[in-house]
């Protein structure tokens, strides 16, 4: 908080910015398998939980159903996700090979930021996210 009073911080304001920061980075390692972050995250997650409904990923995820909608049109657009999406969501073989890929990425990215960040900070921003989201959830 360089230069500013505790009472002109704006949280809201630094919380996007960081957003923008940190999500571009994310985005840039994945621009080599021709996804960003937000579909790399949804086919990891379908990945781990074959046949999840949309709904309920986007609850569990926190994302707005019509950006939902857009990134799982986009994945069976090019051929990741299977198209009988009434049935849940289930990965192509190349969907499925694709999300181990992703995996690699993420994991070694987020080991990356994880020790850039320090444990001090991943401890506040877990306690500050768990506040956060607690009172968002119940």
């Amino acid at each position: 908080m360089q230069n500013e009073s505790t009472e002109a911080y704006c949280i809201a304001g630094r919380l996007r910015m960081l957003t923008r920061v940190v999500t571009g980075r994310y985005n840039n390692a994945f621009v080599s398998e021709g996804v960003t972050f937000a579909q790399a995250g949804l086919l990891m997650r379908i990945f781990a939980q074959p046949g999840i409904r949309q709904a309920e990923l986007s609850k569990i995820l926190l994302i707005e159903k019509s950006a939902m909608s857009r990134d799982v049109y986009l994945l069976q657009k090019n051929g990741w996700l299977t198209d009988n999406l009434r049935n849940g969501l289930f990965l192509t073989e190349n969907g499925t090979l694709l999300a181990k890929r992703c995996h690699k990425i993420w994991k070694a990215l987020n080991g990356q930021i994880r020790d850039e960040l320090g444990t001090d900070a991943i401890g506040s921003l877990t306690i500050f996210a768990d506040a956060v989201l607690a009172k968002l959830l119940h």
